[in-house]
């Protein structure tokens, strides 16, 4: 840890948040600097989706608090983890992770979830701290038959009935596209992960590092606490992890605290940049095929991939014989998380294929990204057009 922090910022790749916010996107109404992504996805969508999808998310301001669900997970997670995380929490647990984040009243959240008070009950306090936004949730006024109140009764009386339409509505919409729009911008997020470990390596401090990151709060170093705009602010030692997640959908700026088991907080800031851009996904799809499949190799993400020794061993497995990653995790005598964190590095840049196989997933290497990485880097770096990637691990310091 750097000594001009008082504690670690972790960099995580996941669709852990962006997965819900690409189904806010599709689902507002309004203006969207997504606008072309936009247009191009739900066009893509099977006609039923938006029905089945309204079942669990009422309204677009839903699906940013659905990702409450995964409270107390890891914070770098594959989409299948994140479903497999969905399926495993406890319903009770699922429940009460979801109220408190619409009921911000601690006390209220967990009346609803263990059935000391029914919603009609809750709605009806006009004193209830954080009440104005229940207006904005589609809860007030009450109303029993509104879309809102319906999807909140499935989840407080039947949450294993939400839990299914849930993972039913996010595995469909992974399915119909979103899956390949997340493994087209991985490079870009990955990319971007690397620039925000070279902030961390240049050994900034909290405060320059929010600036450089346009984070949604401020960092006071005198007072020792993280200050949001609206809310109690955060004492430092308060703060259990503080994850950066770069993101290509997170337009709002929306950020996330849970509270652990210990009493402290697990803090996301998932962020974006104009690197990352979905609505070139919309202008790709109209490119021609061979175009799309040069430009798909990037060498210097292939180079960074492989230079590591860890994700060399892995592709070197790979390329004989397809894998599942427990088996990587147990041939390479490392954990899952970090098998999954170098999985990740390497799918990102197109040395990943998977396959289906028995209810699992078999990862092997993907040769022609292999074949034509000579090819992309001679392009890449003969080009006489586009600018130059000058960036370092580690700036070097004036004096």
């Amino acid at each position: 840890m750097s000594p001009s922090r008082p504690f670690e910022i972790e960099i995580a790749v996941t669709p852990r948040f962006d997965v819900f916010y690409a189904l806010y996107t599709i689902s507002h109404g309004g203006a969207t600097p997504l606008e072309k992504w936009k247009e191009r996805t739900v066009a893509l969508l099977p006609r039923d989706f938006e029905r089945s999808a309204r079942r669990v998310a009422p309204l677009p301001l839903f699906w940013p608090l659905l990702a409450d669900a995964l409270q107390r997970t890891p914070g770098e997670m594959t989409f299948d983890e994140i479903v497999g995380a969905l399926r495993e929490i406890s319903a009770e647990n699922l429940k009460a992770n979801i109220v408190s984040g619409i009921f911000h009243d601690a006390s209220t959240a967990r009346a609803l979830s263990t059935g000391k008070k029914n919603l009609r009950q809750v709605l009806a306090d006009e004193e209830l701290t954080g009440g104005e936004l229940l207006t904005h949730f589609g809860l007030r006024p009450y109303d029993a038959n509104s879309h809102a109140t319906k999807a909140m009764s499935t989840l407080l009386s039947d949450p294993e009935t939400f839990r299914e339409q849930l993972v039913h509505v996010l595995d469909r919409f992974w399915q119909t596209g979103f899956g390949a729009d997340w493994s087209a911008l991985e490079s870009s997020i990955r990319d971007e992960s690397f620039r925000v470990r070279d902030l961390q390596d240049e050994g900034q401090s909290l405060e320059e590092l929010s600036r450089d990151l346009a984070l949604p709060v401020t960092f006071d170093a005198s007072a020792r606490e993280i200050r949001p705009k609206s809310g109690s602010p955060i004492a430092y030692d308060k703060v259990d992890r503080c994850f950066v997640i770069p993101s290509g959908f997170n337009t709002r700026r929306w950020w996330a605290k849970y509270e652990t088991t210990t009493g402290r907080f697990s803090i996301y800031f998932p962020v974006t940049r104009d690197s990352i851009d979905p609505n070139r996904l919309a202008r790709e799809a109209r490119a021609p095929s061979a175009r799309r499949r040069q430009s798909a190799i990037n060498a210097e993400t292939v180079f960074r991939a492989l230079g590591d020794t860890t994700r060399y061993a892995i592709a070197s497995i790979l390329a004989r014989t397809p894998t599942t990653s427990s088996d990587l995790a147990r041939s390479l005598k490392v954990s899952k998380p970090t098998i999954t964190h170098h999985v990740q590095a390497l799918r990102a840049a197109g040395l990943i294929a998977d396959t289906p196989a028995d209810g699992s997933t078999k990862l092997s290497l993907n040769r022609e990204t292999i074949g034509g990485v000579s090819a992309a880097a001679v392009e890449q770096l003969f080009s006489s057009t586009g600018s130059l990637s000058l960036d370092t691990t580690r700036k070097r310091r004036n004096g």
